[in-house]
């Protein structure tokens, strides 16, 4: 074999043969991810009423909770330059502003049948008011011993 036919002859990757899969479904893992069904086909689960956001959209809500988490960060350092009371309304605001994201985003709650998100509220009100009964409880029988 001469040296100008070793030329014309495309040069092979040895390690492409050790990939799994033919060699379309590896194009179609670059174009569309882990899956070849486009994320628009995808079928929807039992109980969803809308698909999921996509991986660009959780990473843009992760991106707005880092942002919120910083302006808590800041907020607390402004401790003696506003009033204490302002700082708590903002911190409870914003830490509510952050799970109902959560809530909704990581959660599902936002695509799924509205039951679930109901369900889940009225466990986050039933916590809420046997917390505030137990605290006041608490609070009312340790004043008159």
């Amino acid at each position: 074999m001469s040296e100008s036919d070793t030329s014309t002859q495309p040069v092979q990757d040895p390690d492409q043969d050790m990939l799994v899969g033919s060699p379309a479904e590896r194009a179609a893992e670059k174009t569309y991810g882990l899956s070849e069904i486009p994320p628009e086909e995808l079928p929807l689960l039992p109980g969803e009423l809308t698909a999921h956001p996509s991986p660009v959209q959780y990473v843009i809500i992760a991106m707005i909770l880092v942002v919120v988490t910083a302006v808590e960060v800041g907020v607390s350092y402004l401790e003696g330059d506003i009033p204490d009371g302002l700082i708590i309304v903002l911190l409870l605001g914003m830490g509510l502003f952050k799970f109902v994201v959560v809530a909704s985003y990581y959660m599902h709650l936002k695509t799924d049948r509205p039951l679930f998100r109901r369900l889940f509220i009225m466990g986050g009100v039933a916590a809420v008011t046997l917390y505030a009964i137990v605290l006041t409880t608490l609070h009312f029988w340790s004043n008159t011993g």
